[in-house]
């Protein structure tokens, strides 16, 4: 200075003089931070360079020292004249410097960071890509040992990892991870530059590590940066910018493991750099912007308000402070989008949630295509315009939701740190998409792309437990849509462990609660766990309690809590319960603005809590409230919603209610509009919609005559049954299903009967019944004729069969246990993917069959069979379909003749009623439970103890199905079709409860009972599920000559676990191997080597089979059923359906209840032989109850005597087991009155 001052102006070293003094200037300011400094070294070397003439040497040298400072002035006051004359001045430094100068590189060098300063000011990338090239050439001009390297190949890094953000190659990443390294490597620890190049590197390994979710990344860059903090002393001016750096890393650190120090730290060294940061540096924004989103960060894991606040604050002045067309004003209004949406979500101040979308908006439009941050920022806008319809419920919203989250899913590579959390909001707005439109692809797409994000996102990170609570949200719809139980029992796993993973005190601590609570009351409804629902209880009154009032989710957590308390009241009858139900939701609907969605779900709730205090109280006002209430919530929700069946479906339970107690015939017109109109919403769950159609059909049947448009409502019901049971679900699910839809088909058809249309009961009968076998079926349906006319969609659909006969019946699940039993992450997801690809492969399925029935001469292919398609079934033998209707208490019969290819016989059995089939039901079942088996070697059938005559009341409901069913039958089908002289085949074709009832063995059998008093002195009896299931067989009649010889499996275990011995089991094989000698291929697996593995093994090569062993009923999960193998092993009904055998053979099942079926679902044949049947099997021999040893050995050497001298013909099965019961009826008489009773289990299925 004092040399300056010394040197006359017009002094040749004058110039130098000035540019010395700046130098010293400048150093001492980057030394100590004093603008002072940094303003008087811009002059001096303006100064030097305003005297130094065009021409001397030094000219370029004084250029690049005032481009320098400029540039630095810049950084710190943000003028942007100061940035522009900063790239002008190094630009004419370098093009007068020639090739070869030793400062080129230099002057290379400061060019590139002024040119890198002028892209991120307005994002043009000619300034980056000169700035990398500059910097580039800089590098290769420079020795390795020249001190400057360091800081050319840090510079060239930090430019690198710039352009990798904007144009996403990875290259560029990994070049600037090795520039950066290199310059640390090369920097002694003393050196006054080293912090910043520490900090370089740590901002491109932090970058790497959200690119690719290394840790080592993360764990690296954190070192770097607290190195850079701590080698730079308090003062220098550089110190704030590696505190920011470090406090983002920390942060970053904390979302990736958890632990609150470094959230705690994150947040201390980003208000330390703000503090040191003076006004009007160009850095200040982002700075702010870093202290917004730890605070934000921080208010998210302890839920305190200021943070939140503070965090807005921070953003707000980052943004202002960021002039128009910086290139980080889209990611400052990004930045500040979020924590407005937060804050709506607190208090629900609609401002908040607007500009949220503003910024949002703002941000992606301001975001170039292919910018690496594009996809986050689409990210955000779809989660805001996704809140806004949640509140306001404009689909506009929903729609560019969706198709924002899809963009931002597509733009995002796999392994992107960000991924899980695009996959997560695309899942949220497909839910919320199907909520709205009803599409079970958009619901089956949610739980695909939140499963996804789960699986992307490591154990203990911070968004994990909202992952898993979103997923669990999802499955829970799913379930309520399809039924599946898997989706129900998944669903409240991943919220057990969303609020075991969530801490006290978490702002989503409430709403994860009243999520789990939400499960365990499904499940509750479903299973009936009364554990399930006090859990449901106190979940959602712990939730209330936790949220404070004003809270936006107050009213929601508030309206199931009330839902609870009614179900509760409904289990226990406290009254308490079901007034603090309706104060709950009454206090929920105050709260719920107006134009809110979940507005009609809480009226509609309320509605039904004053019906039901109605019912106990009997008070008007709460029927009236009742009324009105789902009034509204059916006016609030648009056609097309798939809630609004359900809310027509209850106004019209409230308008009946009301009818029946005041009589007023527009509450009666009324409800029948509501029933209607649930019934027809194509949108709505189907069995919603069947319900109200049974409902709307009790309506009708009100009018004194009922009219016949009756039959149009189960024209709409009928289909629904196979929606209900949908084919993506379980067996087990599917016949849940079907439990709850009662008796419809029995009603429709004994309905359409009384109408006189035989034709439509007989199809409605047919359509409605065995509907899970049918779907079986249909995988398996032959489809030759499109194979050879649309080959494509041939194969398209066989794949698709194959994969949903897999998907349908995994032999690892029991989806009707509750998991609290325990489960791995592992077989969680497992199952979750079963569930979520058999939902998806039903989808195909439908997509599938669309378009083939779009073909000429497929318009009907595999829809229900029309008469003309069904007569056929009887060309082998006349069948007899027998129905009962509770409803109007008749039975009556159809009799099918292939005579009459036009035309059913209905037969009306007028002395007897469908209450005395109960009877006979409920008497028979009782006489079965007295059975017993001696310990005898020959196990002998004996009785209790008691003095009631078991073989006498067995020959009383034998006599009654005689006198009241049989007789009435076989004189109608004498007088239409008479009798030949050889006993003719007849097939039954019982339904509900006929489905129980001994109907071949039918008769009197008195001593001195005359001939013609029996239905064995008419007929052969078989038995068939469906007609389908006879028409699907006739082709095996007829099979292709082979040259080798049938093959039968005999399997006998006389000693399963936990059960009585059965000691003629063995003898059993012996007698038959003996029987069929020379006839089949006999093998057998006896004991200990008749195991699951060896005898499904052997079933895939084998035409015939026969077990001799124990077979047990499961009323609780009916596909358990099974036949009782070595050890523990056992063949399950649901291992059955998943087995496919060679076509056309004999199966006899030798076992107890292996035809015995299920009485909740009488209509389904849930039974060991009907799985035979549908697993391929010509016919089947099977037992209605249990058979003692005395009499199983004799009558399965019988039959199989018969068949050899046959031919072995699966067609004569029946006649075969009807010689082999009469024969073992002559043996036994003169025994014990009750010798019969073991004959008479015996039954035929099948041709």
């Amino acid at each position: 200075k004092e040399a300056v001052e010394l040197t006359p102006d017009g002094h040749p070293d004058k110039p130098s003089r000035l540019s010395n003094l700046g130098t010293s200037l400048f150093k001492q300011f980057e030394q100590f931070g004093d603008m002072t400094n940094l303003n008087q070294s811009v002059l001096k070397f303006q100064e030097a360079v305003e005297l130094t003439p065009d021409g001397h040497p030094d000219k370029s040298s004084r250029l690049n020292n005032f481009g320098k400072s400029l540039l630095r002035q810049f950084e710190e006051l943000g003028d942007m004249t100061d940035l522009n004359q900063s790239v002008l001045k190094c630009q004419e430094a370098v093009e007068l410097t020639p090739d070869g100068h030793p400062d080129k590189p230099s002057w290379l060098n400061n060019l590139g960071k002024s040119l890198f300063r002028q892209f991120e000011q307005f994002g043009d990338m000619t300034d980056l890509n000169q700035s990398v090239l500059n910097s580039q050439e800089a590098i290769q001009l420079t020795p390795s040992a020249h001190p400057e390297k360091p800081s050319l190949l840090s510079n060239l890094g930090k430019s690198l990892l710039t352009q990798f953000e904007e144009l996403g190659d990875v290259n560029d990443l990994n070049q600037s991870i090795l520039m950066c390294q290199e310059a640390v490597e090369l920097t002694p620890d003393d050196h006054s530059e080293k912090p910043l190049w520490l900090s370089n590197l740590g901002k491109s390994l932090l970058r790497q590590f959200k690119q690719l979710g290394d840790i080592t990344d993360l764990n690296l860059s954190v070192l770097k940066f607290q190195e850079a903090v701590e080698l730079t002393p308090d003062g220098h001016p550089n110190k704030p910018i590696f505190l920011s750096n470090l406090g983002t890393s920390l942060l970053t650190q904390f979302e990736r493991l958890g632990a609150m120090t470094d959230l705690t730290q994150s947040v201390l060294k980003c208000q330390e750099a703000v503090e040191l940061t003076p006004d009007g540096n160009i850095d200040k924004p982002t700075r702010l912007k870093n202290l917004g989103m730890s605070l934000l960060r921080q208010f998210l894991q302890l839920g305190d308000m200021t943070d939140l606040n503070q965090s807005i604050l921070k953003f707000q002045e980052a943004v202002e402070l960021n002039p128009d067309g910086h290139l980080d004003k889209p990611s400052l209004l990004n930045n500040l989008g979020n924590p407005l949406l937060i804050r709506f979500e607190q208090f629900g101040d609609m401002a908040d949630l607007n500009q949220s979308v503003l910024k949002f908006q703002k941000a992606v439009e301001l975001t170039r295509h292919g910018h690496l941050l594009r996809p986050s920022r689409l990210n955000n806008l779809g989660d805001s315009l996704l809140t806004r319809f949640e509140q306001l419920g404009d689909i506009a919203d929903l729609n560019q939701s969706v198709l924002k989250f899809q963009e931002a899913v597509e733009l995002t590579p796999d392994g992107h740190l960000d991924k899980p959390t695009c996959l997560n909001n695309l899942g949220l707005s497909f839910l919320r998409q199907f909520e709205q439109l009803g599409d079970v692809t958009d619901l089956n797409e949610s739980v695909i792309k939140l499963q996804e994000a789960v699986e992307l996102t490591p154990d203990g990170h911070p968004d994990k437990p909202s992952w898993l609570n979103n997923l669990g949200n999802s499955l829970l719809t799913r379930f309520e849509r399809l039924g599946d139980m898997t989706d129900l029992n998944q669903s409240v796993l991943q919220r057990q462990k969303v609020v075991q993973l969530t801490p006290p005190g978490h702002p989503d601590k409430p709403s994860r609660l009243n999520n789990l609570g939400t499960s365990l009351l499904r499940r509750f409804e479903r299973l009936r766990d009364i554990t399930d629902l006090n859990q449901s209880v106190l979940k959602f009154q712990e939730a209330v309690e936790l949220t404070p009032d004003g809270h936006l989710h107050k009213p929601f957590l508030l309206d199931n809590l009330g839902d609870s308390l009614l179900r509760q009241f409904e289990q226990l009858g406290d009254m308490i319960d079901l007034n603090q139900s309706i104060l709950k939701l009454q206090e929920a609907l105050e709260l719920t603005p107006a134009s809110h969605p979940e507005k009609p779900s809480i009226l509609n709730k309320l509605g039904k809590s004053l019906l039901k205090r109605f019912e106990q109280l009997g008070d008007m006002t709460d029927l009236n409230q009742s009324v009105l209430k789902r009034q509204e919530a059916v006016e609030l929700t648009p056609d097309g919603h798939p809630d609004k069946p359900s809310w027509l479906s209850n106004l019209g339970n409230s308008l009946i209610t009301r009818f029946c107690k005041l009589g007023l015939s527009d509450d009666m017109a009324n409800a029948v509009w509501a029933y209607s109109s649930a019934t027809h919403a194509e949108y709505g769950p189907p069995s919603v919609r069947l319900r109200a159609a049974q409902l709307w059909v009790k309506c009708l049947q009100a009018s004194s005559p009922p009219p016949e448009s009756i039959l149009d409502i189960y024209h709409i019901a009928i289909p629904l049954l196979a929606e209900m049971a949908w084919l993506g679900s379980s067996f087990s699910d599917r016949h849940y299903q079907i439990m709850q839809a009662g008796s419809i088909v029995h009603e429709a058809a004994a309905t359409a009967y009384q109408f006189g249309n035989y034709i439509q009961a007989v199809e409605w009968l047919e359509q409605g019944r065995s509907v899970i076998w049918g779907q079986l079926l249909q995988l398996r349906t032959p489809i030759n004729d499109l194979e050879e006319k649309e080959p494509d969609l041939s194969q398209q659909l066989k794949l698709n069969s194959m994969q949903l006969e897999k998907a349908a019946s995994p032999q690892n699940l029991n989806p009707n246990t509750s998991p609290a039993q325990g489960s791995t992450e592992s077989s969680v997801l497992s199952k979750e993917k079963i569930a979520s690809h058999g939902h998806y492969l039903a989808i195909e399925r439908k997509q599938i069959l669309k378009k083939i029935r779009m073909c000429p001469g497929f318009e009907r292919f595999l829809l229900p069979r029309s008469i003309k398609d069904l007569i056929p079934s009887a060309s082998n033998g006349p069948i007899v379909i027998l129905n009962s209707s509770n409803l109007h208490d008749i039975c009556y019969a159809f009799i099918l003749i292939s005579d009459f290819p036009d035309k059913v016989i209905p037969v009306r059995l007028e002395s007897f009623s469908a209450s005395q089939a109960q009877d006979l039901y409920h008497r028979l079942q009782k006489l079965l439970d007295k059975l017993k088996f001696g310990r005898d070697p020959g196990r002998k059938l004996v009785l209790g103890s008691d003095k009631f005559d078991v073989g006498q009341e067995f020959k009383t409901i034998l006599a009654e199905l005689w006198e009241g069913v049989i007789k009435r039958v076989l004189n109608v089908l004498i007088q239409q079709h008479p009798l030949p002289k050889a006993k003719p085949h007849l097939w039954w074709c019982p339904t509900g409860i006929f489905s129980f009832l001994p109907l071949h063995a039918a008769g009197l059998y008195h001593t001195d009972a005359p001939l013609g008093s029996k239905l064995t002195d008419f007929v052969i009896s078989s038995y068939t599920p469906t007609l389908s299931t006879l028409l699907d067989r006739f082709p095996l009649l007829s099979p292709p000559p082979s040259p080798r010889l049938p093959k039968l499996l005999a399997v006998a275990q006389p000693s399963s676990f936990g059960q009585q011995y059965l000691p003629g089991t063995v003898d059993e094989i012996t007698y038959i191997k003996e029987a069929v000698d020379g006839a089949l291929t006999f093998n057998t697996l006896i004991g200990e080597n008749a195991t699951l593995d060896n005898v499904v093994s052997e079933l895939k090569t084998t035409n015939w089979i026969h077990f001799a062993c124990h077979g047990v009923q499961n009323p609780a999960h009916p596909m358990e059923s099974a036949l009782l193998l070595a050890d523990k092993d056992k063949l399950t009904l649901s291992k059955l359906a998943s087995l496919k055998i060679l076509p056309g053979g004999l199966a006899f099942l030798s076992a107890c209840q292996t035809a015995k079926g299920d009485a909740q679902l009488s209509d389904e044949a849930v039974h060991l032989s009907a799985g035979m049947l549908a697993t391929g099997f010509g016919g089947v021999i099977a037992t209605m109850w249990s058979v003692g040893d005395q009499v199983a050995p004799q009558v399965a050497r019988d039959i199989y005597k018969h068949l050899k001298q046959s031919g072995m013909k699966v067609s004569e099965a029946a006649h075969a087991l009807h010689l082999a019961i009469e024969n073992a009826k002559n043996n036994m008489k003169g025994e014990n009155d009750t010798a019969f009773i073991s004959w008479i289990s015996f039954i035929h299925m099948g041709i």
